[in-house]
């Protein structure tokens, strides 16, 4: 493989670290106990928005608000604080975040000395919030390019994120690129049937499921990714 395309949360960085984070914060901003079932309800109803995502059947501008709105209502938070302002708030703990997937900066520092590979980020989120989260993490200096669905027009699992991502590193053959991720529906099922060679961070050891014929390289930990690329 000539190019390696990392998909970020859960992958590289800790997503529900990130997410502990900034839902602590924000409830405690506002005076609100940050309640063990508060942050089972938050998981729980964001889970359910971002599949929606993924199928299209909402926009990330609806997600931002309606989690926030479900959680305050679910929740029973009594609040004068509107559901917009909860989610600017914790936003903003959420990017503060910078614990990573065990032996990510390990990694990434190793394939730093092999710059014949080359190496991209493509993420679904929020262009300001993700930026914020890889600068926060200093992840930067070993990507040649970040690709963000709020930037290019796109989520995974459109293969329309792809081809964007793809004219940006100059058009190589699909076939060439590997992407890294952890969610079977946007990085692998997306990848694969876009033409990509896949690769499926299984951590937690799930099952496969449906989706075990999208997958070209299955793995438990990070630092398995040199031995599969020979290096």
């Amino acid at each position: 493989m000539d190019i390696l395309l990392f998909d970020f949360d859960d992958t590289l960085i800790s997503y529900d670290a990130s997410e502990a984070h900034g839902l602590k914060g924000a409830l405690e901003e506002y005076g609100i106990s940050p309640e063990p079932r508060l942050f089972e309800i938050y998981r729980r109803e964001n889970r359910k928005l971002w599949r929606l995502i993924e199928t299209g059947e909402i926009s990330s501008a609806e997600l931002r608000i309606r989690r926030f709105e479900l959680l305050l209502e679910m929740g029973g938070i009594v609040t004068d604080v509107p559901a917009a302002q909860f989610s600017q708030t914790y936003l903003h703990y959420f990017s503060q975040s910078k614990q990573l997937e065990a032996g990510a900066r390990e990694l990434l520092e190793y394939l730093h000395g092999f710059p014949e590979i080359r190496k991209a980020i493509i993420t679904n989120g929020f262009k300001d919030t993700q930026r914020m989260r890889i600068g926060v993490t200093e992840l930067e200096e070993f990507f040649e390019d970040i690709f963000i669905s709020d930037e290019l027009g796109a989520k995974k699992p459109d293969p329309l994120i792809f081809e964007r991502a793809l004219e940006r590193l100059d058009n190589p053959k699909p076939e060439s690129v590997l992407i890294i991720g952890d969610n079977l529906v946007s990085d692998i099922m997306g990848g694969k049937q876009f033409g990509l060679k896949t690769c499926w961070y299984n951590p937690a050891q799930a099952d496969t499921g449906e989706y075990g014929q999208y997958i070209d390289y299955h793995i438990r930990h990070l630092k398995e990714i040199p031995q599969l690329l020979g290096i």
